[in-house]
């Protein structure tokens, strides 16, 4: 076959800023990562206890301690639980203190992010393996939060949990006031209204559970090292310029929510 040639022609020209341009282009673009996580994969019902069965003597005490917690919330509870309901991993600043925020963690913001996403989708996969409708209170707090798909586990819960984890395997000593402070997420949800006892203690399950498929997965391990050295980096530097003063949760108390 004859081979065709173009020296220095127009067409040639043409070719290579098409061939440039297209090298520019694909180098600008960042390659999407494999997941983490693979939800569907999930034996769910092997997580998770199913919800209490409407008319068991488990149902009853479920609705009865929610009628119970909403009746008994003060407002600043019903409001901070509100302020709550729009989380983020960055919350946690309450507890590891205010050097923890995302301006100053670019890498640790980046992988909480996919984190974040991974987690929303296998908690979706799992509230509609139960497909448990949401108490009729969710509605009546006030809040602009649009949320009316399936209640159990719950989804803040889970994702409380997935971070406390997480950021509990990077500041061990941390780990019961991380801890603390998801589970005040989770009772924020009952007293909203939003949530049942059941979805909460299911959603601590589910975030633990997660926590550790995500510590199980070599990919993430390789970026998790570098948002750990990023933020024990950061806090150290806080801690010198600030001698070790950091914020704390507001005492509030232990949720009251059995195997919460």
């Amino acid at each position: 076959m004859r081979r065709m040639c173009f020296p220095n022609s127009p067409l040639r020209q043409l070719i290579s800023a098409l061939g440039f341009a297209l090298t520019l282009s694909c180098a600008s673009v960042p390659l999407q990562s494999a997941p983490y996580l693979h939800p569907k994969s999930f034996d769910i019902t092997a997580i998770i206890p199913a919800p209490p069965m409407p008319g068991s003597e488990q149902y009853r005490i479920d609705t009865g301690f929610l009628k119970n917690a909403r009746a008994a919330a003060t407002q600043e509870q019903i409001d901070r639980g509100n302020k709550a309901s729009h989380d983020s991993v960055f919350d946690y600043s309450e507890t590891l203190g205010p050097w923890f925020r995302a301006e100053d963690l670019p890498k640790t913001a980046a992988l909480f992010d996919k984190v974040t996403r991974e987690t929303k989708e296998a908690i979706e996969v799992a509230k509609h393996c139960f497909a448990r409708a949401r108490p009729e209170t969710w509605e009546e707090s006030g809040d602009l939060e649009k949320s009316d798909g399936y209640a159990y586990p719950s989804g803040h819960t889970t994702r409380a949990f997935v971070w406390a984890n997480l950021l509990a395997a990077s500041f061990p000593g941390d780990s019961k006031a991380l801890h603390r402070q998801a589970r005040q997420k989770a009772w924020y949800r009952v007293i909203l209204g939003r949530h049942y006892p059941a979805d909460v203690r299911a959603g601590k399950i589910y975030g633990q559970f997660l926590a550790k498929q995500f510590l199980k997965d070599p990919d993430f391990l390789a970026r998790w090292s570098g948002a750990c050295r990023e933020m024990h980096d950061v806090r150290g530097a806080a801690l010198a310029r600030h001698a070790g003063k950091g914020s704390a949760i507001p005492p509030e108390g232990k949720p009251a929510i059995p195997g919460l």
